[in-house]
């Protein structure tokens, strides 16, 4: 493994003061190179988890879940990495897996640029979501997760038979044991001789590469790693320990002492947004994409599907009423995270795209912290569970890049209910200046089976 100069060092951080962790990060070797990699090289922040088994968090720039950034830089980051990932194809268009939740719109990213001419690759994500009647499915472990099982969900498993390069993509690589248990479970059933791990960071040490190529070798396939950094975390021996003493001991946040609408950076309101402490009207619509396309990958996602998600996309921004700017955020649902990216960037290159997420994090509003806001409310997808919206409220103290606060907020979601919504909707009416736009995507009419649970209508 090359690890070139120059490092970003994150040892100023919030997270390292008080608890001693360190982050170090490079560019991962002569191939990620050029302007990008300096930029790719500052956009991994350390947060802290609410999780017994792991107190860090490495909260990225380039996703977009935890922090609100421009989705032309998401797309960007995913499209760099996946030309990475052609280049270890050998000439095939390879099958790419996102792992859920957080690189579901990554994986949707890599396989746009993946296959052998630079285009779409097919594509699937895993999922947390109830399986479908009538799929295979094939479930694995994320041991240190706060939701530790993932699934695959298969109507048609052709794509996978036929032993072509396979891709697991993921936002970053700790140890690699999630990828090896999703390859031992992979193989059990679409046995292949190769497979390519994909990540936007990889913390591995040489020792542990070593112990996954062993792994995989066991389970009759070699495996290659790509990612567009290399990190290194330094943990205390007893960070378990210390880090939850420090969580019991910070104050919950309070939706109370929220920030008013309008705290922002001088200068930066729109002149027509409302006054402070007014709740933002929320309007609502109703998007059917067309005959054939998901709203997710969960079942798949073919080239001919990523061409007219674009597509859609596009024409769905024509019909929003938003600033074409960084004062509007476009907000995803959880696993739901790559239409919102596309219909971000249709908006304009500097329009913001965050997601949901079931992830439960620390949130400390002070400057050298990534996470600094909260929205707390019942899932969208059922309503019996939390989940979290991290720096979509502004911060009391604004950095940029960090809760600076939004005057338009584009909610898209593909729940099965309004209701289920309800809260979230109007946790962005507190926090938004001037509109909120719920836009409730549906698939529309389509070949296969209907599904369950978390379903789309037919």
């Amino acid at each position: 493994m090359t690890t070139p100069a120059p490092v970003a060092r994150h040892g100023s951080q919030l997270v390292t003061e008080l608890l001693g962790i360190r982050l170090d990060v490079a560019a991962a070797g002569p191939d990620v190179a050029g302007p990008a990699a300096a930029s790719y090289a500052d956009a991994v922040e350390l947060g802290l988890r609410n999780n017994p088994n792991r107190a860090q968090l490495l909260v990225s720039r380039l996703l977009g879940k935890h922090v609100p950034v421009p989705a032309s830089a998401v797309l960007a980051a995913a499209h760099a990495l996946g030309a990475l990932v052609r280049a270890q194809c050998d000439g095939q268009s390879p099958v790419i897996i996102g792992f859920a939740e957080t690189a579901t719109g990554l994986g949707h990213g890599v396989a746009a640029v993946s296959s052998a001419c630079g285009g779409p690759a097919w594509y699937l994500h895993t999922s947390r979501r109830p399986a479908a009647a009538g799929t295979q499915v094939i479930r694995f472990d994320e041991e240190h997760s706060h939701a530790v099982e993932q699934a695959l969900a298969l109507f048609d498993d052709t794509e996978l038979r036929d032993g072509r390069p396979l891709v697991l993509v993921d936002d970053e690589l700790t140890t690699g044991t999630t990828a090896v248990n999703a390859i031992r479970a992979l193989q059990e059933c679409w046995p292949r001789p190769r497979y390519i791990l994909a990540s936007l960071i990889d913390c591995r040490d040489e020792t542990r590469r070593a112990e996954v190529a062993a792994a995989v070798r066991a389970l009759g396939a070699s495996v290659v790693s790509v990612s567009l950094l290399d990190g290194h975390v330094q943990l205390p021996a007893d960070l378990l320990t210390r880090a939850a003493k420090l969580v019991a001991a910070l104050p919950p946040p309070d939706p109370a002492l929220s920030p008013p609408a309008d705290a922002r950076a001088p200068g930066a309101r729109s002149p027509d947004v409302g006054p402070p402490g007014v709740l933002a009207p929320a309007s609502r619509l109703s998007f059917t994409l067309p005959v054939g396309v998901p709203t997710t990958a969960m079942h798949g996602w073919s080239p001919a599907q990523e061409l007219a998600a674009e597509r859609e996309m596009r024409r769905l921004a024509a019909s929003l009423p938003v600033a074409r700017d960084d004062r509007t955020l476009v907000l995803g649902d959880e696993e739901f995270m790559y239409l919102p990216q596309l219909l971000a960037a249709a908006l304009g290159e500097q329009v913001r795209v965050s997601t949901t997420t079931r992830t439960p994090a620390v949130t400390i509003d002070r400057p050298g912290y990534p996470l600094r806001t909260v929205l707390q409310f019942p899932a969208t997808c059922d309503g019996q569970r939390p989940a979290f919206a991290y720096n979509v409220a502004a911060s009391v103290h604004p950095e940029p890049g960090n809760a600076p606060g939004f005057d338009d907020i584009v909610l898209v979601t593909d729940g099965p209910s309004a209701q289920h919504a309800a809260r979230l909707v109007a946790e962005l009416a507190r926090s938004a200046r001037r509109s909120v736009h719920v836009v409730t995507v549906r698939s529309g009419p389509r070949s296969w089976p209907v599904r369950t649970g978390h379903a789309e209508p037919a």
